[in-house]
């Protein structure tokens, strides 16, 4: 870019404007993403403790007239210490290339085989229907698994792992709390 002193030419303001909105642009949808993010985390985290699969976080409602508007103070500062890791560990976006493959193409796979329980169990529609839609579904989910699989000593190892352990700990809980009900109820008295 010529300048004249510190002033960019008039052959250059189209370019620095360009850039400019597209710094703006990216920006605001990174925003928007981590937005969605964390208002997805804490309704997933808030249905995991409804349902006995994560202990009872403080959970403060931010709104009195709408239903699901969330803060889970405990939640978020465990999401923004991961977050800041995993830039510090890939140091690029180019470097979370792998990583992102493999979670989003593994969450498309567990959403096709959830969608089909819920089709066959909830709306009782015929299993053979279940099965030919999550065939197709598979078929391409399981695709870009497995194509994305190469990735996974580039650092696509990591939501791997972090998921593991996010399931470990979700089965380990509920595990546990069945074990407390059941030993509680087994000395219990009857009225």
């Amino acid at each position: 870019m010529t300048t004249v002193g510190c002033l960019p030419t008039n052959s250059d303001k189209g370019r620095l404007a360009a850039i400019m909105m597209t710094i703006a642009i990216t920006t605001a949808a990174t925003i928007i993403a981590s937005q969605a993010l964390i208002s997805g985390v804490f309704s997933l985290c808030h249905q995991a403790i409804d349902l006995g699969y994560l202990p009872r976080f403080y959970v403060r409602h931010t709104s009195a007239k709408q239903t699901g508007q969330i803060y889970i103070p405990l939640v978020n500062y465990s999401l923004g210490f991961v977050c800041l890791l995993l830039v510090v560990g890939f140091r690029s976006s180019a470097a979370l290339a792998g990583a992102y493959g493999i979670a989003v193409t593994g969450a498309m796979a567990i959403t096709s085989l959830a969608f089909v329980a819920v089709l066959i169990a909830r709306w009782r529609r015929p299993w053979w229907q279940g099965v030919l839609l999550l065939g197709g579904l598979l078929m391409l989910d399981l695709s870009l698994f497995f194509a994305s699989l190469s990735k996974l000593l580039d650092g696509g190892i990591v939501p791997v792992v972090l998921a593991l352990l996010v399931a470990g700990v979700m089965l380990t809980w509920r595990k546990g709390r069945d074990l407390v009900h059941q030993a509680m109820s087994f000395g219990a008295v009857s009225v």
